[in-house]
């Protein structure tokens, strides 16, 4: 395991104490760069950053950047991790909108959850150098 990723394991960990994730684990997301377009999916231009597995309790994060595989910012990854956090505090639901049933998973309410676990993180002395507002 790489040196960076030790260290993202390490801010998971630090997380998880704060929002009391008893059960969760944390994983880095393995993606795989097209050489030359045969037969291999191009990943490069996926634009999913993370998941979270909710009946396994696994949140997955790509912790680099998509076409040159370097090293996200702490801060980037301290804010997706707050978003994939609250979708264990606000889960989804199912709506009826237009006569038809749709599931809402990112609402208002949803986005207002994501913004107080940011404030939480940057509240916490350990994470607070990561989420200073210069960087």
């Amino acid at each position: 395991m790489k040196e960076f990723e030790k260290q993202m394991a390490m801010i998971f960990s630090r997380v998880g104490d704060i929002f009391n994730l008893g059960g969760y684990t944390f994983r880095t997301m393995r993606r795989v760069v097209d050489d030359q377009g045969r037969g291999v999916v191009n990943l490069k231009k996926s634009y999913r950053l993370a998941y979270i597995n909710l009946k396994t309790k696994i949140i997955t994060i790509d912790i680099y950047t998509p076409r040159f595989r370097k090293e996200k910012s702490i801060k980037s990854i301290l804010n997706i991790l707050a978003h994939e956090i609250a979708h264990t505090q606000k889960p989804s639901f199912r709506q009826r909108w237009r006569g038809r049933v749709i599931t809402r998973q990112h609402y208002p309410e949803f986005y207002e959850q994501v913004g107080k676990n940011i404030e939480k993180m940057r509240r916490d002395g350990v994470l607070q150098k990561f989420l200073s507002f210069n960087s």
